[in-house]
């Protein structure tokens, strides 16, 4: 049942049957983090840096209707920000590095974690939201302007 937001959530017990087949939870998220189609483990989900591809290759599973916006940065923040106080911790422990060393140090340290990050979250985000089955509506189909 679509809501006012297009995606398909249906109420608990719904006789409807998902979408798209989708293998176990830790199968699912591993194929996501290393960035394949979460259904058959075949085809990649990227089609360049973070643009996923309308649907795989392989098993035509639909990875672009797959609601995966603004999770995956929150996501990458929370864990390499994480990562990064505790380093930073740990490297400052007698308290003599000066803010602006730990700024030439950390700040592109967080640039390059948070880039190496970005698409394994991604891709595991699109993952749980397959298995789950939130997708956004079909688009109908438009005629060509001209």
């Amino acid at each position: 049942m679509p809501n006012d937001l297009g995606h398909n959530w249906r109420p608990k017990g719904s006789p409807r049957s998902p979408e798209v087949a989708m293998p176990s939870w830790p199968i699912a998220i591993g194929r996501g983090l290393r960035m394949q189609c979460p259904a058959c483990g075949q085809a990649p989900i990227f089609q360049g840096y973070l643009k996923v591809n309308a649907e795989c290759a392989a098993c035509a599973a639909p990875l672009g209707r797959v609601p995966s916006d603004d999770a995956p940065p929150y996501i990458t923040l929370l864990v390499s920000l994480h990562v990064i106080a505790v380093i930073l911790v740990l490297a400052d422990r007698n308290g003599h590095m000066s803010a602006l060393t730990a700024v030439w140090i950390f700040v592109p340290l967080i640039i390059i974690l948070e880039l190496l990050l970005l698409r394994p979250v991604k891709g595991m985000v699109i993952a749980v939201l397959l298995k789950v089955d939130m997708l956004r509506k079909k688009q109908p189909m438009r005629p060509p302007n001209g």
